[in-house]
């Protein structure tokens, strides 16, 4: 890939926690198009393959899915529109246009029984969620095959929906918080991901499955503590906003989650070159924007 010549992406989920940090950290030279979803719709996965194949890009990176992990339970034709379809529809433009396709995918297509997962590990996913994505991966494999899966977990930036984002806004305004300590996953934020796509992208050697986290596991219980320290350690932890650790079972949800969903990512760190952070760097930098979004009293609290 010349870092001189217009290099010409075509990016689906630019404005989610990922596509926007790759629009942030992209060479110079990458030229992208980031349509939105009124301009593209992944519901329409004919509409969007004339689309892939009329715009004709160097690289396609999939960021979009649908995920609403509990609302697929009852949606799940939805979700399979958007994991499933729309990135087939991807693959089978990309072969005939010529484009590499980089196509993001989850943890939850495993079942958490038997982690750490190398990349070829069986898929055995809980919920629809997990089961469209899993369907997502191998029809993407089977219409592309340059194409590159970048599977992540639990990821998190300081803007958009995720964990960090609610327990720093809840933290800080003095709400205390009851966070499961039996799910266990490696927090990663949405930059680690960015980076690995652009990596990724830059050696069209790399194809089929990766596995892309930052370092080190922890519970939502540990992150949401990782929170509260960084939320402390600046003078806005408010008294009482204390977290407290319970089992899952406090939380019903309509979809099951794994309980060990720990991703192994070294084959990937090797090939690349490249050791992400530990994740409570990330997840102590998403704070910081988050805290600074929120315009709270900044005056010490504690």
């Amino acid at each position: 890939m010349s870092d001189s010549r217009p290099f010409h992406v075509l990016l689906l989920g630019g404005s989610g926690q990922v596509g926007r940090a790759i629009q942030h950290l992209m060479p110079r030279h990458w030229v992208v198009e980031a349509p939105s979803s009124r301009e593209v719709s992944l519901c329409d996965p004919v509409a969007l393959e004339a689309h892939v194949e009329r715009r004709a890009p160097a690289l396609i990176v999939n960021c979009a899915a649908y995920t609403r992990v509990d609302d697929a339970e009852t949606d799940e034709d939805a979700a399979a529109l958007v994991n499933r379809e729309a990135p087939a529809a991807m693959a089978r433009a990309s072969s005939r246009c010529g484009a590499r396709l980089v196509h993001l995918s989850t943890d939850y297509v495993f079942d958490g029984t038997a982690a750490p997962y190398l990349v070829d590990a069986r898929t055995a996913p809980l919920n629809a969620y997990g089961r469209t994505k899993r369907d997502g991966e191998v029809l993407v494999l089977k219409h592309a095959a340059g194409a590159s899966i970048i599977r992540t977990a639990w990821v998190h930036a300081g803007y958009g929906t995720n964990f960090v984002a609610t327990a720093t806004r809840l933290l800080a305004r003095g709400t205390p918080m009851k966070v499961v300590d039996d799910q266990i996953g490696t927090p990663t934020a949405a930059e680690t991901v960015a980076e690995a796509v652009i990596r990724v992208a830059a050696d069209p050697e790399i194809t089929g499955i990766q596995h892309v986290t930052d370092t080190g596991v922890a519970s939502w219980y540990d992150v949401a503590c990782c929170v509260a320290d960084a939320l402390r350690r600046t003078g806005h932890l408010p008294i009482g906003a204390e977290v407290t650790a319970v089992s899952s079972e406090a939380f019903p949800r309509p979809a099951k989650r794994p309980r060990l969903s720990i991703l192994d990512t070294h084959a990937t760190r090797d090939r690349l070159r490249w050791e992400p952070p530990h994740w409570r760097h990330g997840v102590i930098r998403s704070t910081e924007q988050w805290l600074s979004h929120l315009h709270i009293d900044r005056s010490p609290h504690v």
